[in-house]
């Protein structure tokens, strides 16, 4: 993996980087001690594809971000172009004690942290970069200012999703055994079919109520979503191929016809089959020239 650093700030509890990433193959995440906060900067490639979390994909738009608890790491797979990032590392002890979660409650909502959703951080990140890109008076103190303003944000969005768990009618977070169960069975959909909520549930050993209500108190996901998006990521994966075609891609990955996975695939990628594969050709020549 290599990492080219642009601008760098730092602070007694917190780093903030400004990189851009580039990787061949699969790969892990460097590791790193404390909590870290990125956001996506560039746009001429796909969602980040990761593994060993229940959620298939991180930042999946330019400005959207992903937060992962102290030491965690994750296995990421190789995107069209560079990656331009925006990260926050934080210190885990400072983490820990202004925000006062301990660190098996972030690792609890590690996966719905990694899909976090969150205007007010994408907003405040965005104050960050700014800063970065043109410094001005104060900057280290309207860094650090930002970056508290962001740790009580997910503190809120950790106790949020603890009031979910507990509350009337909702259900636990699922346990990690049932997370892993779910997610082998969605890999090995080409070879036996994408699973319906019924097939997951059996594996779980749960009703498919409990298992959608605890799936989306897990993930922040709704599971038909989930699996809609980790079709979809397999289908830019074979898309990225020379050797298939959009219309083989479509019948291996279970669409009833081209048109419909056209559709599908167009509702959450932003664009069509064809147009995503010739955006992956022009990138590959203009890497070569």
């Amino acid at each position: 993996m290599k990492q080219n650093l642009e601008k760098e700030v730092i602070l007694p509890y917190v780093t903030v980087r400004l990189a851009t990433i580039s990787w061949q193959g699969i790969g892990e995440r460097p590791h790193f001690p404390g909590y870290s906060l990125c956001q996506r900067l560039s746009d001429n490639h796909s969602p980040l594809r990761i593994g060993n979390l229940a959620t298939p994909e991180m930042l999946p738009r330019v400005r959207s971000v992903g937060f992962l608890p102290a030491g965690r790491s994750v296995f990421l797979y190789p995107l069209e172009s560079d990656l331009r990032v925006l990260y926050c590392f934080y210190d885990a002890d400072y983490v820990e004690r202004v925000t006062q979660i301990s660190k098996d409650k972030w690792e609890r909502y590690a996966t719905s942290l990694a899909a976090l959703r969150n205007q007010r951080i994408e907003v405040l990140m965005q104050e960050i970069h700014a800063e970065l890109e043109k410094p001005g008076y104060g900057r280290e103190l309207l860094i650090e200012s930002v970056t508290n303003m962001m740790l009580v944000e997910l503190a809120r969005y950790v106790r949020k999703l603890e009031k979910k768990g507990s509350g009337k009618g909702e259900s636990q977070p699922l346990a990690s055994w049932q997370l892993r169960r779910i997610e082998e069975r969605i890999q090995a959909s080409i070879e036996l079919g994408y699973p319906s909520l019924g097939d997951l549930a059996g594996i779980c050993g749960i009703s498919k109520e409990h298992l959608a209500r605890s799936f989306k108190a897990t993930t922040g996901w709704q599971i038909h979503k989930y699996i809609s998006s980790e079709r979809i990521s397999t289908a830019k994966t074979m898309l990225a191929r020379n050797d298939v075609s959009c219309e083989e891609v479509s019948s291996r990955l279970g669409f009833k016809s081209p048109a419909y996975f056209s559709t599908a695939f167009r509702r959450i990628a932003g664009k069509t089959p064809t147009e995503f594969r010739k955006q992956i050709r022009e990138n590959q020549t203009g890497d070569l020239m």
